[in-house]
């Protein structure tokens, strides 16, 4: 077999090792391309037709293989790419990796701007197929509001030493900490994508593929939500530098409608927005220790807190 790589590195050793192992796959002389070079994983396109997807950071590994993990359970989803192989250990090879299919088509934010609305409702439902495959993988039921608290204390702590909250501000945070166990029981665990924006679903043709499965999880269904809600009211936040220019507010305001219209029991979960909210406090709040001078972060965190408080807010 002729290799299109040569040298010792130890990343070009294992493309070359990969190409010979998948010879079937691949043919005696592919095309091969280096398409990304990142912290986590080293990316390669052969044929034009398979992505190989090697990861190159140890650290990345147990993400990595939940990647894989929920490959295999999604198998029969057509709305995800199609695994080919995944290794299991690193016998052979001194890295994890997988071979998938190359999907054709732009981050849906790079069209969204473009949609009529009837296109914009076809994609969602679209989603919502994907989403309720995905979500036909169960698991047992665990202390789901115990993970949110102890989370949340641990932000809280952080913010109470940088003096990030005055007095009220801080009643109002606990007051509204008081709320999780009430708002947070759960009985239904599926897997979940966990990171649904749209740079992670690839538009080509009129058909949707979602891609990046390595926060994967089990959790509460509604968990889903969290990256879709804040993106449908803060879609530039989640948009890459060069799709930011297209975020229009306006243009995001009636997907819960459509979710809720083609997935009504992703969104018929009893104290939804409460529960929403608190995953905003949360998540926001991981961001403002880590950034305790943008204000706008603060605000993020008083708001959803406000949310949860609703009638019990504090004077």
């Amino acid at each position: 077999m002729k290799f299109l790589y040569e040298g010792c590195d130890y990343v070009v050793k294992t493309i070359n090792a990969i190409l010979k192992n998948h010879i079937t796959l691949f043919g005696n002389s592919p095309k091969v391309e280096k398409i990304n070079v990142g912290f986590t994983n080293t990316i390669y396109k052969i044929n034009d037709s398979f992505i190989v997807k090697i990861c190159t950071n140890i650290n990345n590994e147990s993400k990595f293989k939940k990647e894989i993990e929920f490959y295999k359970k999604n198998q029969e989803n057509s709305l995800i790419p199609k695994l080919y192989y995944s290794s299991s250990d690193k016998r052979d090879i001194p890295y994890l990796y997988e071979i998938i299919e190359k999907v054709d088509g732009v981050s849906l934010y790079n069209v969204w701007h473009t949609f009529k609305e009837e296109q914009r409702e076809d994609v969602i439902k679209q989603l919502c197929n994907a989403m309720k495959c995905i979500h036909s993988n169960t698991s047992e039921k665990y202390d789901w509001t115990k993970i949110i608290e102890s989370e949340f204390l641990l932000l809280y702590e952080k913010a109470k030493k940088l003096n990030i909250f005055n007095k009220k501000e801080q009643k109002n945070l606990e007051c509204a900490y008081d709320k999780f166990e009430e708002y947070l029981q759960s009985n239904d665990f599926v897997l979940i994508h966990n990171d649904l924006h749209f740079d992670n679903i690839i538009f080509n043709d009129g058909k949707i593929k979602l891609i990046d499965f390595e926060r994967s999880m089990y959790a509460p269904r509604d968990f889903e939500l969290t990256i879709i809600y804040r993106m449908i009211r803060k879609p530039w936040k989640f948009a890459s530098e060069d799709t930011e220019q297209y975020t229009n507010l306006s243009h995001y305001l009636n997907i819960m409608s459509y979710i809720e219209k083609y997935y009504p029991k992703l969104v018929s979960i009893s104290n939804l927005y409460k529960r929403l909210a608190i995953y905003d406090i949360v998540y926001f709040l991981k961001h403002l220790v880590q950034n305790p001078n943008i204000e706008e972060l603060k605000n993020d965190v008083l708001l959803a807190t406000k949310k949860v408080l609703e009638k019990d807010e504090i004077d």
